[in-house]
């Protein structure tokens, strides 16, 4: 029989572990389309809405809420119910409230109710442009070009999805707050407490309580 292609949903039973929803409940789920962040730590925007937020009953009525352009993402109107959103997306949705996507000391993906204007962004790259400027690329798949040239790969900046600038510029290193998103990790909050290479970078990080775990560094998202 021919190819016809990947799958267009995912199977409950083999989901990633950081979403929290019940396996045997159905055997399908949405998949995530390609977009902004990866499909192995994203959500679809659907799921979300349905299984996490509890605001649609089924797939009909989140339809019904993203064609009404009743939703945006980073202040983007968002109308496929595949979209993927993840760490750090601000939702807006029209008569419910604004909400931040943010993870759990377990490492589950959760929506928290938000009041601010402001997204914080991890720096993935950064190459030089036409006319000596800077375009900076974000773990969101945002872009932005500018004539700084201090901020470095792994640093994080507070961002106005509104002004579209750069608030404020979270250097990393020894002593910075951050979150590991990545790893069997995913989810620990604490300061980073040691840098070290052993064949590879890792960071020590120390938790309020004083716990403390070693990552891989480029799993670390510094938040402050």
């Amino acid at each position: 029989m021919a190819n016809r292609g990947t799958s267009k949903h995912l199977k409950r039973f083999v989901l990633p572990a950081y979403i929290k929803i019940r396996r045997k409940e159905k055997k399908y789920i949405l998949k995530p389309l390609p977009g902004p962040h990866p499909k192995d730590d994203s959500l679809a925007l659907g799921v979300l809405l349905r299984d996490y937020m509890k605001l649609a009953n089924n797939m009909r009525e989140v339809k019904y809420i993203l064609n009404n352009r009743k939703l945006m993402v980073d202040g983007r109107v968002i109308r496929e119910p595949k979209f993927p959103v993840g760490y750090q997306d601000i939702i807006d949705i029209k008569d419910v409230g604004r909400f931040i996507i943010d993870i759990d000391e377990r490492g589950y993906f959760v929506a928290k109710e938000y009041r601010e204007n402001t997204q914080i962004l991890k720096v993935t790259n950064k190459t030089k442009v036409a006319g000596g400027k800077i375009q900076y690329t974000f773990h969101n798949g945002r872009t932005l070009i500018s004539d700084d040239n201090s901020i470095k790969i792994g640093d994080s900046v507070m961002f106005d999805i509104t002004s579209k600038k750069i608030v404020r510029i979270i250097g990393q290193g020894k002593g910075k707050e951050c979150i590991v998103l990545r790893g069997k990790h995913r989810g620990f909050r604490g300061k980073i407490k040691d840098v070290l290479d052993i064949g590879k970078k890792v960071a020590d990080v120390i938790s309020p309580r004083g716990e403390v775990v070693r990552t891989d560094y480029k799993y670390l998202f510094v938040t402050g």
